[in-house]
C-alpha cells in the first residue's frame, strides 16, 4: 500500500532530513556558538563576513560553529569533512517485524554530501537487505536573513533479496526556521517513480508506478540538546500505475521523532509513527512503527 509505504520511509528516513534524516536539517554559514554573531536559528549568506571582533573558529575546533548541537540551526548537508555514521532498529505494533538500518554519510564539500543506508530484518537475520544512496547539493543557503534553506536531493537503491532497483526519489527539502525554536519544511523526496515494471500478486504486470506526493513537518527546538519534529504527507497524486491518498480521507501519515543531542558528536534518535485513517480492515494500533537509534559525527564541529 502507497499511504503505508509512505509511513515507513517518513519513520525510517525521515528523521534523516530532521536529524541531520530527518532528517536530515543540517551548512556552511550556520551560528556560532559563542555569544557573537547572528541570532540564534539563523544561517548567515554564502560568503558573508563575520561580524566584527569575530574571529573565524579555528581548525578542528569542536566548537559547534560548523554543526551545532541545536538540530535546527544545522545545515541541511553535512559540512565538508564531516562524517557521520548510525543505526536505527524498527519495529512494527507487535514487533513481530524488527528491522535494523545502517547509516554512513560525509560531506564532499560545505555544499554536497553522500550519504548510505542499508536495511535488513532482524528476525530471521536476513542480511540481503535493501541498499539506498541519497545525493544531497545545495540550491539555497542564508536566503530570508538565514532562515531559508533548500537542499536538491536524489536518492536511489537496490533490493539485494529482491534482485530488483528500487524507485528513484528525487525532490527538494527545503526549511524555514519561523523563531530559533520552530521551523517548518518539507524533507523532500516529493516525486516518486519506479525504474522496473512491479509484479501484481496473480504475478501479471503492475506496471512502473510514478507518483508525486507532498511531505511536510514542523519542528521544534525544546531545549539546545532536544529537537522534536512532527512529519505527515498531505497528498499522494498519481502520475501512472499509482492511486492518489489525500490526508484525512484516504490516509492520515504521522511521525514524531525525537533527537537529543547527548554529547556535540552523538545524536540519539526515537520516533514512533502511525496512519490515523488506515484503510479496512487494519486498525490504528496495527500501523504502529517504532525506531530508536544513533549518529555519530566524526570530524571538526
Amino acid at each position: 500500500m502507497i499511504e503505508r509505504t509512505v509511513l515507513t520511509t517518513l519513520a525510517c528516513f525521515g528523521i534523516l532530513a530532521s536529524a541531520g534524516i530527518a532528517s536530515a536539517q543540517d551548512a556552511d554559514g550556520d551560528k556560532a556558538a559563542d555569544s557573537v554573531g547572528p541570532p540564534e536559528g539563523t544561517r548567515p549568506a554564502d560568503g558573508a563576513a563575520p561580524p566584527d571582533g569575530a574571529a573565524p573558529p579555528a581548525e578542528g575546533a569542536a566548537s559547534g560553529a560548523r554543526w551545532p548541537r541545536a538540530v535546527i540551526a544545522r545545515p541541511l548537508t553535512l559540512p565538508k569533512g564531516l562524517a557521520q555514521v548510525g543505526a536505527d532498529f524498527t519495529a512494527n505494533n507487535d514487533f513481530s517485524g524488527l528491522g535494523l538500518n545502517v547509516v554512513g554519510g560525509y560531506g564532499i564539500t560545505d555544499d554536497f554530501e553522500v550519504t548510505g543506508f542499508y536495511g535488513f530484518a532482524l528476525k530471521e537475520f536476513e542480511i540481503k537487505g535493501n541498499l539506498d544512496v541519497d545525493l544531497g547539493y545545495k540550491l539555497l543557503r542564508g536566503a530570508a536573513g538565514g532562515k531559508l534553506e533548500a537542499i536538491a536531493r536524489a536518492r536511489v537503491g537496490y533490493s539485494i533479496g529482491g534482485e530488483a532497483l528500487l524507485p528513484l526519489r528525487v525532490g527538494a527539502q527545503v526549511q524555514y526556521n519561523v523563531t530559533d525554536k520552530l521551523a517548518v519544511l518539507t524533507p523532500g523526496q516529493q516525486l516518486v517513480f519506479s525504474l522496473e515494471e512491479t509484479v501484481a500478486m496473480d504475478g501479471t504486470s503492475g506496471g512502473r508506478p510514478m507518483f508525486f506526493q507532498l511531505p511536510v513537518a514542523v519542528g521544534f527546538q525544546a531545549t539546545p540538546e532536544l529537537y522534536v519534529q512532527a512529519d505527515t504527507t498531505l497528498a499522494t497524486i498519481k502520475i501512472a500505475d499509482s492511486a492518489n491518498a489525500f490526508i484525512g480521507a484516504d490516509s492520515t501519515p504521522l511521525a514524531v521523532t525525537a533527537t537529543y543531542n547527548a554529547v556535540p558528536e552523538i545524536d540519539v534518535i526515537a520516533s514512533i509513527g502511525l496512519n490515523l485513517t488506515p484503510a479496512d480492515p487494519l486498525g490504528v494500533g496495527d500501523t504502529l512503527t517504532f525506531l530508536v537509534g544513533f549518529r555519530y559525527y566524526a570530524g571538526a564541529l
